[in-house]
């Protein structure tokens, strides 16, 4: 039997998994099914390793990287994460193997013959360097932005920002406060300096912060309608971002 510890957060979401896990496989056997670093820790100090464990990566209290930080683990892992481009590629780097929610069953099953091909060897991954690889990007995005009013400049921070729209090739923020202010980077170069946890880029014109959203109203075909705080205009997420945009939202 593959004796399996589900890590998740969100019910619905966790026995999803536990279903798909016994489609997938037979001999899975779902030892418990825990949603914080607090339970999962303490779970493990008690219990014989699991030979699997699913693991969501925004737990309810925190990130689970914590658990590593507090108890050793041999497990094989496979993380399930709506998390950012950064986190991915750290998985990719180290050879950790990960499913994008909402999780497939085609590739489950994939990642589920990679345990069994690799149950004989070691973890293939250090935690330490995919929590380090994502730290070291966190801390690299833009906190705060130097404004240009006159002869004075004003600094703004980046939570303070509701969304950023371009305006006849020139970009601008609005704030939280319904202030608008122009900014010196395209939003293209703005979508790799901005935290992805908090800010979307939505459609060609804009990028919103994800406090910012009011109320979003899905249209025929799925379209996605934002009412945005503090602007007056309705903003639309185009099609190629809208699955996106939800898995987002849905962190």
């Amino acid at each position: 039997m593959i004796r399996t510890l589900i890590i998740e957060d969100e019910r619905p979401a966790a026995l999803r998994l536990e279903k798909l896990l016994k489609e997938t496989e037979s001999t899975i056997e779902i030892l418990s099914i825990l949603d914080s670093v607090e339970s999962v820790v303490n779970w493990l100090k008690i219990n014989p390793r699991p030979d699997l464990i699913m693991l969501d990566i925004q737990l309810a209290d925190g990130l689970s990287f914590e658990i590593f930080k507090k108890v050793k683990i041999d497990s094989f892992i496979i993380f399930t994460t709506a998390y950012d481009e950064y986190a991915i590629q750290a998985f990719e780097l180290n050879s950790i193997d990960y499913l994008l929610k909402p999780i497939n069953k085609e590739k489950l099953n994939n990642s589920i013959e990679k345990f069994k091909r690799l149950t004989n060897s070691k973890p293939p991954f250090n935690i330490d360097d995919v929590i380090q690889f994502i730290e070291n990007k966190k801390s690299g995005y833009k906190k705060r932005f130097a404004i240009n009013i006159g002869a004075k400049i004003k600094s703004i921070e980046s939570d303070e920002i509701a969304y950023f729209y371009s305006l006849d090739k020139n970009t601008f923020l609005c704030t939280f406060e319904g202030n608008n202010y122009p900014v010196d980077f395209s939003l293209d170069k703005l979508e790799n300096l901005l935290d992805p946890e908090n800010f979307f880029r939505i459609n060609r014109q804009n990028i919103v912060h994800f406090k910012s959203i009011d109320r979003i109203h899905v249209l025929s075909k799925s379209r996605l309608e934002l009412e945005i705080k503090k602007s007056k205009e309705k903003m639309m997420v185009s099609s190629a971002k809208s699955h996106a945009f939800r898995e987002w939202i849905d962190k």
